[in-house]
């Protein structure tokens, strides 16, 4: 329990003094604003200062059996989207499909107009 409070504090502190350094900068940041004629320079120069300080910390490297685990998830992964895909495209679209072609009909449609000039003209 106490390590958990101490690295809270910890926490807390590290926040606070984060917090103080920000606002310090934007301090001496807007003081050399104020100082310039143009709002150019002034915008330069606010962009230029104002940094939020962070550790640079080096990217994280795998090892071969990261990089092996890496590639059987990925393979994985692949083969379920792969089956996910045919089982949806064999179960969904193609009866879709044969559906729509064997639902389709032509139909035509008479009207009392043109069957009496057919039946007159028949005669």
């Amino acid at each position: 329990m106490s390590h958990k409070m101490s690295t809270a504090a910890a926490t807390t502190a590290a926040t606070a003094a984060l917090a103080d350094s920000l606002v310090a900068t934007l301090n001496q940041n807007s003081k050399a604003a104020l100082s310039t004629t143009s709002a150019e320079e002034a915008l330069a120069k606010l962009l230029t200062q104002a940094t939020i300080p962070f550790e640079n910390r080096p990217a994280a490297s795998r090892g071969l059996i990261g990089w092996m685990l890496y590639f059987i998830a990925s393979v994985i992964l692949f083969v379920t989207r792969t089956f996910f895909w045919a089982l949806s495209f064999a179960t969904i679209t193609i009866p879709t499909l044969i559906f729509k072609i064997l639902s389709f009909s032509l139909t035509l449609t008479l009207n009392f107009s043109s069957l009496y000039v057919s039946l007159e003209g028949g005669c």
